[in-house]
């Protein structure tokens, strides 16, 4: 217990002296991921539309071919 009080302390202290150039390094390291993670669910986001559009495009072929056999 005496261990991690001493540590959460440490912990806070070094947040507090250098807070903001962890926080700087962090953004830094992980700006890239942050970009191909936003281009990859832009990617997933237009090929889910065109899926979206295919079936409802089959569907309403199949509706109007069900309409023309009636």
């Amino acid at each position: 217990m005496k261990g991690f009080i001493i540590g959460a302390i440490a912990g806070g202290v070094a947040m507090w002296l250098y807070g903001d150039q962890i926080r700087e390094y962090v953004d830094d390291k992980t700006s890239g991921v942050r970009e191909k993670t936003a281009a990859g669910l832009e990617n997933a986001a237009d090929r889910l539309q065109s899926v979206a559009q295919s079936v409802e495009g089959g569907l309403s072929d199949v509706a109007n071919q069900a309409r023309r056999a009636i």
